[in-house]
């Protein structure tokens, strides 16, 4: 009776694991097309606020400067709780910084409202590593991950596609525009509290009782993890510095409307969620891990500035899908923690904060990068050429990484 009890559970488990980790990637893919919906809302925001060029950038930055200061220090913090209770408080935060962004009274507010909520998402990280070991086996991480990477692609591609409309349809007032943002985020949160559960097993227990007590340095000492981390910088400069700025690139210099900027940066993100799902499946089957960072370094750089050399509607298509669908890298990079040897977990959970420090140094760094040389030069088209080659970056950490790109590594645990 006790063995067939047993065997229910863990198929119960087994089942329910994709709607607990699809609750969470989904409030987690929200918050970020809630982020990057800025570059469609720029024009609005700095037509009332009087922006700089380089307030621009600040702006279209803020939303990650806690993240690079502040990820490993909060993530340690925040890797002592639970993750139902964690998630729920970080997701009830966010939606009051959004709701203070809305009612902003000047830029200064608004800034600090972008910070904060960027803060909230990523204390909100070690909570994916602790709901993933305890849900899931080590040989269907990337899996889990490039599902997660095509509702990443879905969601924010579907945002930033949908954004302008929802900008025109409330008459232009980006404030309108981000209280609609505040309702959705907190239905999401309503939903997680609702469905979320976590699952400890006997092996996730030892392993969490075995863990070092230097957290830290247990997860840094991993030669792979700046590696990776270096990757995940370069390609995010690239890509945070065109979407703040190639809507005004395109209204400015081609008359583009934003509807039309909007579809083209959402084709790329549409077409990154697809090529995660196959990308990681190359990289699980096949084992090519370090080819797929090569070759996608280099599409990355050669499309965007090819997307900056043309105003014609049916290239700039086809640029863009190419150039999205290098970035399926994702998934293949983001797995590395959980296939690095002797790994424990609170240490995993102390690399995805590595890792989204990592990436929140590249997001940050693009608007700023790209905003300053736009100033210094006059020459808009110039600071997005000169960012583009930020994502060579990405193919060099694919020659030098020599662990953490195979889940083969994760089965020896």
């Amino acid at each position: 009776m006790s063995q067939v009890a047993g065997e229910t559970m863990q198929e119960s488990a087994s089942a329910y694991r994709w709607v607990v980790m699809g609750i969470w990637v989904s409030a987690t893919v929200v918050a970020f097309m809630i982020v990057s919906t800025i570059g469609i809302l720029m024009p609005g925001i700095s037509e009332e606020l009087g922006l700089s060029p380089f307030q621009q950038g600040m702006l279209g930055s803020a939303a990650y400067w806690g993240n690079l200061t502040m990820a490993i220090p909060v993530g340690w913090w925040a890797s002592r709780f639970a993750p139902k209770i964690l998630t729920t408080v970080t997701m009830v935060l966010g939606a009051l910084c959004l709701l203070a962004q809305a009612l902003s009274p000047g830029f200064a507010v608004l800034i600090l409202g972008r910070v904060a909520f960027g803060i909230t998402i990523i204390a909100r990280q070690p909570a994916r590593a602790f709901l993933t070991q305890q849900w899931f086996p080590s040989r269907q991480v990337v899996l889990l991950n490039s599902i997660s990477n095509a509702m990443f692609g879905l969601v924010v591609g579907g945002g930033v596609a949908a954004a302008p409309f929802v900008f025109a349809a409330l008459g232009d007032n980006w404030r309108a525009t981000l209280l609609s943002f505040v309702a959705v985020f907190a239905g999401m949160t309503v939903i997680w509290m609702i469905f979320g559960r976590e699952r400890e097993t006997s092996e996730y227990r030892s392993q969490l009782g075995a863990q070092d007590v230097n957290v830290l340095s247990g997860a840094l000492r991993h030669r792979d993890l700046w590696i990776g981390g270096a990757g995940f910088v370069g390609a995010t400069t690239a890509f945070s510095g065109f979407l703040s700025f190639y809507p005004t690139f395109m209204l400015d210099a081609h008359r583009t409307p934003l509807v039309w900027s909007g579809a083209i940066l959402a084709l790329g993100i549409f077409a990154g969620g697809a090529s995660g799902l196959a990308l990681g499946w190359v990289a699980t089957t096949y084992d090519r891990g370090r080819t797929i960072l090569l070759v996608n370094g280099v599409v990355i750089t050669v499309t965007f500035v090819g997307m900056t050399m043309t105003g014609s509607l049916p290239l700039l298509l086809a640029l863009t899908f190419l150039n999205g669908a290098a970035f399926g890298f994702w998934p293949v990079l983001y797995s590395s923690p959980f296939h690095l040897p002797g790994i424990r977990p609170r240490e995993i959970a102390m690399s995805l904060a590595f890792i989204q420090m990592s990436s929140s140094g590249g997001i940050a760094l693009g608007p700023l990068i790209t905003g300053a040389v736009q100033q210094a030069t006059g020459d808009l088209q110039l600071a997005l050429e000169v960012v583009s080659f930020t994502g060579l970056i990405l193919s060099v950490s694919g020659l030098l990484m020599r662990h953490g790109l195979s889940s083969r590594q994760g089965e020896l645990r």
